[in-house]
């Protein structure tokens, strides 16, 4: 296995609530040797356990991560045209084997990337590059589900076509080199405002300029705004392990980026 197969499972031990059950369990384990060390991993756990679960906490943690770009206003949107070349779509993961579709489609992260895509298409009439594979073998690369739900629902035919990538940094490597060689330089990108910051560095390190079109910022439901905002949740567990997943992530690829070692890599080649 790689080290991209390795990467998720590498995550849940990192993060809540993987590591917070490891931090209890070794609690447990030492508890008849080590009674009050083993008090503190088991009460520490279950108070963080707690706290990260908490609507409030997850907002705070998220809100930073959406702060590295604004979102597009219409005045901006009526300039992407004379200042950018093409609309870059990162994919978000894949819906496999949903039984409603008979095979596998885009999750609602992805969804929600083409659906803004497609609006500033419309808007700008700049060509779409869609981007994303598959991490399993025999599964069809995102990109190709991209395409489907943009050809489909938007009626709209993306000109380039990335279907190799695992990672964020994979969506940056392989999309610069189709878009290099259609003498492209200045993209809109579209993600998620959480995962923008990591994005747009990854596609800036490989000489793209980007002009970051962030969707699908976190807000406080007004139930959220209430008392509810201070109960324990699986949603605000979901939202914090994401903020600190992403910033993991981020740190990560700063530290170890290696341009030289990267740029090499085997071209992706352009849908026909």
């Amino acid at each position: 296995m790689s080290l991209t197969d390795w990467e998720p499972v590498l995550a849940h031990i990192l993060l809540p609530p993987g590591s917070l059950v490891i931090m209890g369990a070794l609690g447990f384990a030492i508890y008849s040797k080590w009674r009050a060390t083993a008090l503190i991993f088991i009460g520490l756990s279950l108070v963080l356990l707690l706290g990260l679960s908490v609507p409030l906490t997850a907002r705070e943690l998220v809100a930073p991560l959406e702060t590295f770009a604004q979102p597009l206003y219409a005045d901006r949107i009526d300039e992407l045209g004379k200042k950018t070349q093409a609309i870059v779509v990162l994919g978000g993961g894949r819906y496999a084997d949903a039984p409603e579709y008979g095979s596998d489609t885009v999750n609602r992260f992805t969804l929600e990337r083409l659906r803004y895509a497609a609006r500033l298409q419309r808007k700008t009439g700049l060509p779409i590059l869609v981007s994303g594979g598959a991490v399993r073998t025999g599964r069809p690369p995102e990109a190709e589900l991209m395409t489907t739900v943009l050809r489909s629902e938007y009626r709209i035919t993306p000109r380039w076509h990335e279907s190799r990538s695992r990672t964020t940094l994979d969506n940056a490597v392989l999309s610069s080199q189709l878009l290099e060689a259609a003498g492209i330089n200045r993209v809109v990108l579209v993600t998620h405002a959480w995962h923008m910051r990591r994005a747009a560095w990854s596609f800036k390190k490989m000489g793209i300029k980007v002009t970051a079109a962030p969707l699908g910022f976190t807000t406080l439901s007004d139930r959220e705004r209430g008392i509810l905002g201070y109960l324990p949740s699986a949603k605000g567990l979901y939202w914090t392990t994401m903020a600190l997943r992403e910033r993991l992530g981020y740190w990560w690829y700063r530290i170890a980026f290696n341009p030289d070692q990267i740029k090499p890599r085997a071209e992706a080649k352009p849908k026909s």
